[in-house]
């Protein structure tokens, strides 16, 4: 693979949680792009992204009131467990295969967070948007590049 890779993170069944899997569910289906929706992060996901051009994860925050774009790298994962963060599944890919791909993280924030619960409705507002912005950065538009690391709204 040398497409794109957009993973959604989280749990519908806990409100908020679930706005990155609904995001990336929402995504209209493209020749190069592969996406994926989990309840969290694995080791095992290294094999899966180690050959992508590019990786995006979305995923729920808790905090703030805009949605934020990170270029994100490996970090140091801490030890073996059932999930890790995207910048530790990133260690474990470059430790794994000695590379890893571009890597993108958009995290929307959230309030509600209870087993059952629907997705709030500020958090819900915030999808149109996202699909843009994920939109933009498949298509490799100019403006993409300022989404580094930037508060949007």
């Amino acid at each position: 693979m040398a497409g794109d890779v957009v993973i959604g993170i989280g749990n519908e069944m806990r409100g908020d949680d679930g706005v990155g899997p609904r995001v990336v569910n929402a995504l209209l289906p493209r020749a190069d792009l592969e996406t994926m929706t989990v309840r969290q992060l694995l080791p095992e996901f290294a094999e899966k992204i180690r050959s992508a051009r590019r990786v995006l994860f979305v995923d729920a925050r808790i905090g703030g009131t805009e949605t934020q774009w990170d270029h994100i790298k490996p970090d140091r994962h801490r030890g073996v467990g059932h999930s890790c963060s995207p910048e530790a599944l990133l260690g474990w890919t470059e430790q794994a295969f000695s590379d890893t791909p571009d890597s993108w993280l958009l995290s929307i924030p959230g309030t509600v967070f209870d087993l059952g619960a629907d997705l709030s409705p500020g958090t819900k507002a915030l999808i149109p948007d996202a699909l843009r912005r994920i939109e933009s950065w498949l298509d490799d538009c100019p403006g993409s590049a300022q989404m580094r690391s930037e508060e949007v709204a």
